[in-house]
Formats: structure tokens, sequence, C-alpha cells
């Protein structure tokens, strides 16, 4: 069957140009930018080592560079309402996760080694209404399913629910098109629905940047609600549910042409009238039809801590909990599987200035990749993060 192509897509070449452009632009002295347009770069290169357990005891380097570009209508005289925004991403190092075994993904930094478009998108705000469409190239994790506190932590599911991660929708490390819809009143409620291609990149092509909605790769529509208020005692609290349709296998190799999930989240910030200092406390809730996905639930809970060490009140710390249930499905057809995978993170992000940090992580992990035979690790490391 002849594909529909609704977007060329990108090679490996463009997305290189692209890159060392914004590289250029960001170099340049900010102060001569305009009103309306920010250049940031951010580089994080992690080391961790695998010292117990795991299927193999040894190192993983992996790295990410984000050159972003955002410029608002402000810098052509307008109101600030129409933004577009690009982001180039560059992916290196080697592998930790292929060193434990894991299934939830112990960094969140490491996949296939390339440069890519990463997000290309327009947004339109009708700030009187409470309203804004962003259409384009997107992060689905950027607006759905995400949590302030739970952004410390280096392990993927803090992230993003492995429920619904799972099935291969518009996130890191790659991103498709899609439209968002988001209303949000003064009282912080909010509503939001998006749409997205269901199957992102190119089948065989890991490597550059590819964008195109091709007749099979189905449809991914996800709809959340809650409310969301800031502030030192902020919170938020958001419940979603998820659809994707066109033809995929289940764990037993049946073809299956319908997928869907529910989720729930939520964050309670408190400020230092409590304890003494700033803290958060965040969970995830996550579930996926059991009969035709891997991963049937997820549960994953943690707190954070704001400025502990006296004289540091921008250092965070933090301690969470991941745990993924492996569905019937999987474990019927796989040999040695245990119930579930655990990962238990604690961590430390010590800021020196505005533009370095560096965060020592310890993780440990239960059952690696849900098997008998696999010993539980221990992983240590930490994170390097510069940001201009």
């Amino acid at each position: 069957m002849q594909r529909k192509r609704l977007c060329r897509s990108f090679s490996a070449t463009s997305s290189l140009l692209v890159f060392n452009v914004l590289a250029g632009l960001t170099a340049a002295n900010a102060a001569t930018l305009s009103p309306g347009v920010d250049v940031s770069l951010d580089f994080a290169q992690d080391y961790f080592n695998n010292v117990s357990g795991g299927a193999e005891h040894g190192s993983g380097s992996p790295s990410a560079l984000h050159l972003t570009t955002t410029v608002d209508s402000r810098a052509l005289q307008g109101s600030g309402n129409d933004v577009v925004h690009l982001d180039v991403l560059g992916l290196g190092g080697t592998s930790i996760s292929a060193r434990v075994g894991d299934l939830q993904g112990l960094d969140n930094n490491e996949a296939t080694n390339t440069v890519r478009v990463f997000e290309a998108w327009y947004q339109h705000d009708f700030k009187a209404q409470g309203l804004s469409v962003r259409l384009g190239v997107q992060d689905y994790n950027a607006l759905f399913d995400t949590l302030d506190s739970a952004g410390l932590f280096i392990n993927s599911s803090f992230g993003l629910d492995p429920s619904v991660g799972q099935v291969g929708l518009s996130t890191f490390p790659e991103s498709t098109l899609g439209g968002v819809m988001r209303w949000q009143n003064d009282a912080g409620i909010y509503v939001m629905g998006g749409v997205y291609d269901g199957t992102p990149g190119l089948a065989g092509h890991p490597y550059g940047t590819h964008v195109e909605w091709r007749q099979g790769d189905g449809t991914f529509i996800n709809l959340e609600a809650g409310v969301q208020v800031s502030g030192d005692d902020g919170y938020k609290l958001g419940v979603g549910a998820w659809h994707r349709d066109g033809d995929f296998e289940d764990p037993k190799g049946n073809l299956r042409n319908s997928n869907q999930g529910l989720y729930f989240l939520g964050e309670k910030h408190f400020s230092s009238r409590y304890l003494g200092v700033p803290f958060s406390l965040f969970t995830q809730l996550g579930g996926a039809d059991a009969s035709r996905n891997t991963f049937d639930h997820y549960m994953g809970a943690g707190m954070t801590f704001s400025g502990l060490v006296p004289g540091r009140p921008d250092d965070t710390a933090g301690f969470g909990i991941a745990r993924v249930h492996l569905s019937n499905a999987y474990r019927d057809v796989t040999a040695g599987s245990t119930q579930a995978e655990t990962a238990y993170e604690l961590t430390y992000q010590a800021v020196f200035g505005d533009h370095f940090s560096l965060q020592p992580d310890i993780q440990y992990i239960q059952s690696p990749g849900a098997l008998s035979s696999v010993d539980d690790a221990w992983v240590v490391g930490a994170r390097a993060e510069v940001t201009w």
C-alpha cells in the first residue's frame, strides 16, 4: 500500500545543521537578543557504575544536550501571544541500563546516540479565555502526566509513568506531530487534550529526525483534567486517560488494533514553616489494559527537600520509589519472570552559581528486568549539568 506522508522526513544532516546554528546563537551575548527571544543550552553528562548485581558489573555514561530557541511575537512588536519553539537534541555516551538489565530505565538521558530536532511547535495563547493551542512536533510529557517535584530524579519512571510510556508515544528521545488544547481558570482548574501520531520515528532508522504520519501509524489521544495551584504551599492533582489505535502485537503475539489506560498524579508543596525547610511530596499511579501490555500498572512516590544543608538554599535532596508490575499476559510467555521491578532512588542536587549543578545519585533496583535469575542491583553515580 502506498504510504501517505503528511510531512517529509528530515535527514540527520539537516538536524546537525540546525544544531550548529543554535550553538552559534547560544554562544552570542544574550544581551544582544531582543525582547521575546530566548536561546538556551542545557548539557547533562552522567556517569553510573553497576557495582553489585544486575546483568553484569560495569559503567555507563549517557549524555544529552538541548539547544533551544523560543521566540514570541514581542520580537515583532506584538502581544507575546504567539510563540515558536525549537529544541535540537544531541545524545551520546554509553548505556548503563545494558549493564543492569532494568526495565524502567534508570537514566532518563539514555537513548540511541544521534542528533535530531526534538521539538518544533507553534503556540497561540488566548489569554483572556485561559486557553492555549499548540501545534507541531512536541513532547507529550512536557504537558501531560508530569510533576515538578518528580523532575529532580534521574530514573525515567519518575518523569513519565511507564504504563503510558510503554506504548511508544511522542516523547523522549523521539517526538512527533501533535496538537494540544489546554484551558485553565484563575482557580487553577485545568482541562487539556492532545492528539498525536501514534508511531514516532521511522522503523529501522533510529538516527536523525524523521517526522511523518504514515498510514498504519495509528493515533494517540490523551485527556487530562485537574487542579494546579502555584506558590510555596501549592499543589497539583490530575487524572488522565489515553487511547491508542493502530496495529500492534500484545505480549503473546496476538495482533491488536487498540490500547488504553488511566493515570493519576498528585503533589503537595510545603513552605519552610512546617519543618524549617521547604519540602514536597508526590505520588503517581498508572494502569493499562492487562491483556495487551507488558506493564499493567505502576506506582511511584517520593519526597524532596530544599536547603537541608545550611547556607545552601538552592540545593535539593530527594528519595523516591518506582514500582512497575508485569501483566499476566507477559509473564505467561516469559520464563523466570517475577511480578514486578522496583527502583529506589536517593539523590542530591548541589547547585553552584547560575549555570552548573552536580547531582550524586544512588539507585537500588530490585528484580532488574523482573527476572528471578538476576540479582538485585546497586548503581551509584552522578550527573553534572551545565545550563546557559
